[in-house]
């Protein structure tokens, strides 16, 4: 049995769509008796609903950048957080950077930080304002949103460098994912590894992204032909779709 694990935004999708010929390619996988899953800095809902719209089935999903992780059912088998406090200087440093659409993510809650005079566009998200954050006592992931790639690069080389011993900063695009300490899709997916008790080389990886970079070299993994350039240096191969990484295992 093989695992693959894929990123979703920009490696399995290209505007939010998954196409036929990965969608077969997947089922053909599953149906070889692998296991096929989402490694994603999006939530778990997010990436229900996304597999819901593209008629996909995971195996597993590998949330918020490694820090929550489910195995084929809504409640997580594994999770790791981080304490609240930070966030009551973590969460202003972010807006004084210039980070807007700020969110907090739980397991089964989240959070959305009123900036300023911020309309609330999204009446079914908890909106707190940044004295509210001493009600948090804890949380998984952080996420922000810039104009710019080279702004979000900064933040995520800022928040390493102060904020490092209680959370790791990852760049994706104009995002930046905030983790706790230690955690990333390479972490999530060793984590998952050992509790299906499958060998390392049985594990195949595949992203696009600077958030995907550890999980690459951790893996010795692959990217797709769009990716980063800094990514496709780093990775075993880069392919023009899921479907061909399947391909090359599964021949015929």
């Amino acid at each position: 049995m093989y695992i693959l694990a894929s990123d979703y935004d920009g490696t399995l999708t290209h505007d939010g769509i998954v196409s036929e010929e990965d969608r077969l390619a997947i089922e053909k996988w599953q149906m070889a008796g692998n296991l096929f899953g989402i490694n994603s800095g999006r939530g778990y809902s997010s990436i229900c609903k996304e597999m819901i719209r593209n008629n996909l089935v995971c195996d597993f999903h590998i949330c918020n950048n490694g820090s929550i992780i489910y195995d084929g059912d809504s409640e997580p088998v594994d999770q790791t957080a981080a304490g609240g406090k930070i966030l009551q200087s973590l969460i202003p440093f972010i807006i004084e950077s210039g980070g807007f659409d700020v969110s907090i993510y739980r397991v089964h809650e989240s959070y959305r930080v009123i900036i300023g005079n911020e309309e609330r566009r999204n009446f079914h998200e908890n909106w707190i304002t940044a004295n509210d954050l001493k009600i948090i006592p804890y949380f998984n992931q952080v996420d922000t949103r810039f104009i710019r790639d080279n702004q979000a690069g900064e933040l995520t080389g800022q928040v390493n460098r102060q904020f490092g011993k209680y959370v790791t900063a990852l760049q994706n695009g104009v995002n930046v994912n905030i983790v706790p300490a230690g955690v990333d899709k390479a972490t999530g997916l060793l984590h998952y590894m050992a509790l299906k008790n499958v060998p390392k080389n049985h594990v195949l990886a595949i992203g696009d992204d600077y958030n995907d970079l550890n999980m690459i070299l951790e893996f010795n993994g692959y990217t797709v032909t769009s990716g980063r350039p800094e990514v496709i240096a780093h990775a075993k191969k880069a392919y023009n779709s899921i479907a061909g990484l399947i391909k090359e295992y599964l021949p015929g």
